[in-house]
């Protein structure tokens, strides 16, 4: 598990097999795929690319830490579960072409992921 950080490096989820997970790392908030970031409600939100979450302007909006956390999480086979139901309900995989842009945005990524359609 890698942690995503947000502007000042605080850990605010966890990303695990393009899972994006709570800090208690017991809630599926996301998935990432290919590099499509998708929330709970399967509109994508953004992308993932050069280790940072962006908004579909191109602001960042979290980064993936450098040093990965060891284990895995106690409950994998439920956010397992979770996240396949999420991976389901994707209908629309065609994500936008997105300008990098080096300014934060001022939406958090689990503010964006949480955030319904």
């Amino acid at each position: 598990m890698t942690p995503i950080l947000d502007q000042s490096g605080n850990t605010i989820a966890y990303l695990h097999l393009n899972i994006i997970l709570s800090t208690e790392k017991d809630t599926v908030l996301g998935l990432v795929l290919g590099n499509c970031v998708y929330g709970t409600d399967t509109r994508p939100i953004g992308k993932f690319f050069k280790d940072r979450f962006r908004q579909l302007d191109g602001t960042i909006m979290a980064t993936l830490g450098t040093e990965a956390v060891s284990g895995r999480p106690l409950h994998e086979s439920m956010i397992l579960r979770q996240a396949w139901t999420i991976l389901m309900q994707v209908k629309d995989h065609v994500c936008v072409w997105v300008e990098e842009r080096n300014n934060w945005s001022s939406e958090t990524l689990l503010d964006a992921l949480l955030q319904p359609a």
